[in-house]
């Protein structure tokens, strides 16, 4: 009975052993499954992440390109269309100041035709200015074209301009992630496959370290069933035997500890990657759906105002060309000022020269009619002399008087450039088919 109560005593050890190596078996099944679960994970995601990784420094380059490029689109809009009306603005300025330039130029010469008729009551002649000479109603008209168009191209302008304000708040909504500096190679990846095959095979291990606790409880179980119905004997080797065995199952499970904290262990670090893969894969996704949604963004605001974009260059474009026609008017104008009065200094040259022009003239008939006179005197001296000895057959026009030389006026005489040549005549007629007549807008 003695023996029978010592190996009671041993079997309750052992089984509580064996109940301790049962629960490591399973914590440790348990912790490969999830380790192995989680390495096929971050096997599927590794590709995924790396290129979302590789790219994304890519995608927020052009996300901040996208944005920038609208946001400037959006200064220049405005901007082009403040330069549009400052340059109308200024060229109203320099129209208005030269046409009161020609309004206070009044023309005095009378050489100078007016286009006011007297008055049929007080005779009056209204004043004649430089400004009687312009076609205003061409100047309005292009006026108005430039209004129209300025008019046109602001409407069009502030609908664009609150598009490209409603796209860029829609994109200053979307938060992007930042981007982590990870690193994803495919060697970590195996790294965590060695870790796996490391608590595999310590799991299997284990396994057979259950198997003996399991065969040595079996044992003692069966030693004391014999004993119980047979009333057997022990030998003391074999009691000695069970003995040593049960005392070495508080070892076998603290080594099966051990064993387990190391797969516990790996299957934490195992699982701390795959949280991480899992956080900057997220990341990573939420980040590109994040740049897509503002590259579509852009792209529906450029589609929405392509239509527009045309209409506003051409608006641009015609604004531009009426500009120039305008500075061309104006331009025009100061010339027409200034070329007055070079006008009023030729006339009077002009004058001066006729002066001289008709004293030479004076002077030459003078000159003429004494030489016709001497000529008459000489000829009427030689035929009294030797004409009585003359045959009238033999030099009939010996008798005949000089002839007499005048200077006749070609053009009107009471003008002050009376006497022209064809030259003179020439640059009248470039002056009068140019030099008056302003360019015509277009």
């Amino acid at each position: 009975m003695a023996t029978l109560e010592k190996l009671t005593r041993l079997s309750e050890p052992s089984i509580q052993g064996a109940q301790a190596v049962r629960k490591i078996v399973k914590d440790a099944e348990d912790l490969l499954k999830q380790s192995k679960r989680d390495h096929v994970c971050i096997c599927e995601t590794h590709p995924k992440l790396a290129f979302l990784i590789s790219d994304s420094h890519t995608q927020l380059k052009l996300c901040a390109s996208l944005e920038s490029n609208l946001r400037q689109h959006l200064a220049d809009l405005e901007s082009t269309t403040q330069l549009k009306e400052q340059q109308a603005d200024d060229l109203r300025q320099e129209m208005a100041t030269i046409i009161e330039l020609l309004k206070d130029r009044e023309v005095v010469e009378n050489e100078f035709r007016s286009p006011h008729m007297p008055d049929s009551e007080s005779g009056e002649v209204k004043k004649h200015t430089l400004y009687d000479h312009i076609d205003q109603e061409a100047v309005d008209a292009l006026q108005v074209r430039v209004n129209d168009c300025l008019n046109e191209l602001r409407i069009i302008g502030d609908a664009n301009h609150e598009q490209c304000a409603q796209a860029l708040r829609k994109i200053d909504g979307i938060i992007i992630p930042a981007a982590e500096d990870i690193s994803v190679t495919w060697e970590g990846v195996e790294a965590i496959g060695k870790l796996v095959d490391e608590s595999q095979s310590a799991a299997e291990e284990i396994a057979q370290d259950v198997q003996s606790i399991d065969h040595h409880c079996d044992q003692l179980r069966d030693t004391i069933r014999d004993m119980e119905l047979e009333g057997g004997v022990l030998s003391m080797d074999d009691y000695n035997v069970l003995l040593r065995d049960t005392n070495e199952v508080s070892g076998i499970v603290a080594d099966l500890d051990e064993t387990l904290a190391g797969v516990r262990r790996r299957a934490d670090e195992i699982n701390v990657r795959f949280l991480q893969y899992s956080a900057f894969y997220d990341e990573s996704t939420r980040r590109f759906a994040a740049v897509a949604q503002i590259a579509e963004i852009g792209q529906q605001y450029v589609q929405d105002v392509a239509s527009e974009q045309m209409q506003y260059a051409a608006l641009a474009s015609a604004v531009d060309t009426a500009l120039e026609d305008m500075w061309g008017l104006v331009s025009w104008y100061r010339q027409f000022h200034s070329a007055y009065d070079g006008l009023i200094a030729e006339v009077h040259r002009r004058r001066q020269a006729q002066r001289e022009l008709l004293g030479a003239i004076e002077d030459m008939r003078a000159r003429l009619d004494a030489v016709h006179v001497e000529e008459l005197r000489v000829r009427a001296a030689f035929v009294d002399r030797e004409g009585p000895f003359l045959p009238s057959d033999l030099c009939p026009f010996i008798q005949d008087p000089p002839p007499r030389y005048t200077i006749e006026e070609a053009g009107d005489a009471g003008r002050f450039a009376s006497v022209q040549s064809h030259e003179t005549r020439y640059s009248k007629h470039i002056v009068d088919s140019h030099a008056f007549n302003p360019p015509s807008p277009t």
